[in-house]
């Protein structure tokens, strides 16, 4: 099986993680038709703001495939490997905590000001996981492994200067009221790649995987008449297991990619992707009666249907820009894909700093605020441009 680097899925990453932005602004803003906002948890449903996270799960399941075989082909031992995956998940697992919690902040119970807190938060993960320079200088050695210790320490000292009121009325510290969307994709990213490392890397037994979790999902979704007293406990674990899919849906897509090569008889990988999103398609429909579609709730046919989406996305992305050779129009999109940790956390260390009291009530409504999400987003991905080019890259 042959590892090769496509700029489609670059691309691919970098729209995700720019709809990212765009609909978490567009959360702030009022009087936009319902299509545009998330559904409630009470309604049976689903909009294109409810795919932009499982859509970034399924490419982060599509870059599995491509970075375990290059760690292969580097002659990566099998503990450095490991040694990666977890440490990534467990950065991903402290940061979504950590912003989950910079949301539910008692400011005036904490010994510190919300706004210094969150940027304290974003500044000290960018000193901890930023890829810095190789290099043979001892001074500049330790000058970086100062930074991300200094990144650390303070991450410690804001746990403790925390503060936030819990369900029944009680201050507190910080706790995992949930994990947050980096927290999710953490989970994700491990059990996804434990299963494709079981499977040993081949489409046949990831599919068979593929279908077993499939149907565990629906066991617990309906009310365990199909599954055994001893598997009850997994109830808990229903909306990893129902993210978990998504992303082995973008692992399964990579693989039907990179057989005899990225680019060798594209039209026929182009059919086979596209044919699993129609598969997908059917499986979410007859699943809607094992809890609906619900991005809230982690359903299955929700998680599907997002699967299939991306199916059929991401492919019309490839024949464009790999095949036809049409990519100026994603330069935009670079700064997001090739940098999205720090994409995605940009938004809330400028409003950490700069506040939300600049913005005027007329673009925190209808379509002028529309307007403002698209303009902040773009705003965002050219300082992400911007902070690249100066070094700045984060890598978990």
């Amino acid at each position: 099986m042959k590892s090769q680097r496509i700029l489609s899925i670059d691309i691919f990453r970098g729209l995700t993680i720019f709809l990212m932005v765009f609909v978490n602004e567009l959360a702030g803003v009022s009087n936009i038709p319902q299509w545009m906002k998330h559904v409630p948890a009470t309604v049976d449903g689903m909009t294109f703001v409810d795919v932009v996270f499982p859509a970034f799960l399924f490419i982060v399941g599509m870059a599995i495939p491509f970075a375990v075989m290059n760690r292969i082909a580097r002659g990566q031992r099998s503990f450095d490997f490991w040694q990666h995956v977890l440490t990534r998940t467990f950065g991903l697992l402290v940061l979504g905590v950590y912003m989950v919690n910079s949301g539910e902040m008692n400011a005036e119970a904490s010994l510190i000001n919300h706004s210094w807190w969150a940027a304290l938060l974003y500044i000290s993960a960018i000193l901890i996981w930023n890829r810095y320079p190789k290099t043979d200088e001892k001074l500049k050695r330790f000058l970086f492994i100062g930074l991300r210790i200094i990144g650390v320490v303070v991450l410690i000292i804001l746990y403790f200067l925390y503060r936030k009121t819990g369900p029944d009325g009680q201050l507190s510290g910080m706790t995992p009221s949930w994990w947050g969307i980096l927290g999710l994709i953490g989970w994700a990213y491990l059990l996804s790649i434990i299963l494709f490392m079981v499977a040993n890397k081949n489409l046949t037994a990831l599919i068979t995987l593929f279908v077993l979790l499939f149907a565990v999902l629906l066991g617990l979704r309906s009310d365990y008449e199909f599954l055994p007293s001893f598997m009850v406990w997994l109830e808990g674990q229903a909306g990893h297991i129902a993210h978990t899919l998504v992303t082995l849906c973008g692992i399964i897509c990579s693989l039907l990619l990179m057989k005899d090569g990225v680019l060798e008889q594209p039209m026929n990988k182009i059919r086979n992707m596209v044919a699993l999103g129609i598969l997908l398609g059917f499986a979410a429909y007859f699943s809607q009666p094992f809890g609906g579609i619900s991005k809230i709730a982690a359903t299955p046919s929700w998680a599907l249907y997002s699967a299939a989406i991306c199916c059929f996305v991401f492919p019309a992305i490839y024949w464009l820009v790999d095949l036809k050779g049409f990519k100026s129009w994603a330069n935009f999109l670079k700064p997001a894909g090739e940098n999205p940790l720090l994409t995605y956390i940009l938004p809330p260390l400028f409003y950490a700093t700069v506040g939300y009291a600049f913005i005027p009530a007329f673009l925190s409504s209808g379509f002028p605020g529309f307007i403002r999400a698209i303009v902040f987003s773009l705003f965002i991905l050219w300082i992400a441009k911007w902070l690249t080019q100066k070094g700045i890259r984060l890598h978990l």
